[in-house]
């Protein structure tokens, strides 16, 4: 009897164990994915075209930071691009050759799709590679400094197409700004020496409701891979922001009206940070732009460090309102070097590829 019955609890083990083995697969431990989390330079220009056919500058450079991941899902991750945040969620697979997708928008509702092999060493990400697309409602990205003033697309002017930028002054010394971050450009500081109206220069139009005060134009130049991206930077980066104001005496009312800007405008004033040891300097009043090149590199701060502005290269620039009292100014067609941004809405398209910042 007690055979029978060593032989029956046996024969019960033996069915459990088949059953936790073969049939209840869902008991097997959970898969590993890849921490993709970190952030990336974006090393890719995708090409863009406006939607109307015509050609438009190719872009896309700028940073992929995924913040979470909560196994194969990223729940919060930003693609830092063409002036704005663009808010992004996706999915990571599994096994030895994982893929990545993200899709997002942002506040404007321009919109973004990635999908990428990620490629890594012992654990850690090495590099992305794969297609980008999406497309930009308009050009640049919009920056409300005050309270009281605005910066949004408009339909009620326009200079060329539909859409222009209406600038909204505000009472408050905080600017309104239509930005452009690398942008597709060759200029460097040295370039304002000698800079000239034509193929390769620098221009916009506007449509001003007041003749007090017009529109002025701020330059970014930085050491080539530094592409910092907040409208006011600084910090422990090396860079110059030089603010043009041609149009600060009285600017052209009720109509479309081109401002160029050469190496004879001004007057200028700028401020930025030597790249040795971040040590600020500016704030002296240039008369016109082919000083500055001149005017920078004689700073305290960059003589210090043997340092040189010269060969510093464009990363961004702001058409803006500052002081001068409640106002408004359409702005269109924003002549960048080579190119020239209508503010049309665009798709972009390409390959993708991307590596840990350092």
């Amino acid at each position: 009897m007690k055979k029978k019955i060593l032989l029956s609890v046996l024969a019960v083990v033996l069915v459990v164990t088949m059953l936790v083995t073969f049939v209840l697969p869902v008991l097997a431990e959970a898969p590993d994915y890849l921490d993709v989390e970190g952030v990336y330079d974006v090393m890719t220009s995708a090409t863009m075209r406006y939607m109307d056919g015509t050609s438009h500058a190719k872009q896309i450079r700028g940073t992929l930071t995924i913040t979470t991941q909560v196994g194969k899902a990223i729940t919060d991750a930003t693609l830092t691009t063409l002036g704005t945040d663009i808010a992004l969620t996706g999915i990571v697979g599994g096994g030895t050759r994982p893929y990545l997708s993200l899709s997002g928008t942002d506040s404007d509702g321009q919109y973004a799709n990635m999908y990428f092999r990620v490629t890594y060493r012992s654990d850690a990400v090495t590099k992305l590679t794969g297609r980008i697309d999406g497309y930009a409602t308009s050009d640049g990205a919009r920056w409300d400094g005050s309270e009281d003033g605005t910066s949004e697309v408009s339909v009620v002017q326009a200079r060329s197409g539909v859409l222009s930028c209406l600038l909204t002054a505000g009472t408050l010394a905080s600017p309104e700004a239509l930005i452009f971050h690398e942008p597709n450009s060759r200029l460097r500081v040295k370039d304002l020496d000698s800079l000239s109206a034509g193929r390769n220069g620098l221009s916009f139009y506007y449509y001003a409701s007041d003749a007090t005060c017009g529109p002025e134009v701020m330059l970014r130049f930085a050491p080539r891979g530094n592409d910092t991206m907040t409208y006011y930077g600084g910090g422990t980066s090396g860079l110059v922001d030089i603010t043009i104001m041609p149009l600060q005496t009285g600017a052209t009312t009720g109509e479309w009206t081109k401002c160029t800007i050469t190496s004879d405008s001004g007057a200028c004033i700028y401020y930025g940070n030597d790249p040795t040891d971040y040590t600020s300097f500016g704030g002296t009043p240039v008369a016109t732009v082919g000083g500055l090149e001149a005017a920078i590199n004689a700073e305290v701060a960059m003589t210090a460090g043997g340092d040189s502005c010269s060969d510093w290269v464009l990363t961004m620039v702001s058409v803006e309102l500052w002081e001068g009292g409640a106002r408004t100014v359409y702005i269109d067609d924003v002549q960048i070097d080579r190119y020239t941004y209508s503010l049309e809405p665009a798709l972009y398209f390409g390959s993708f590829s991307a590596k840990p910042a350092d």
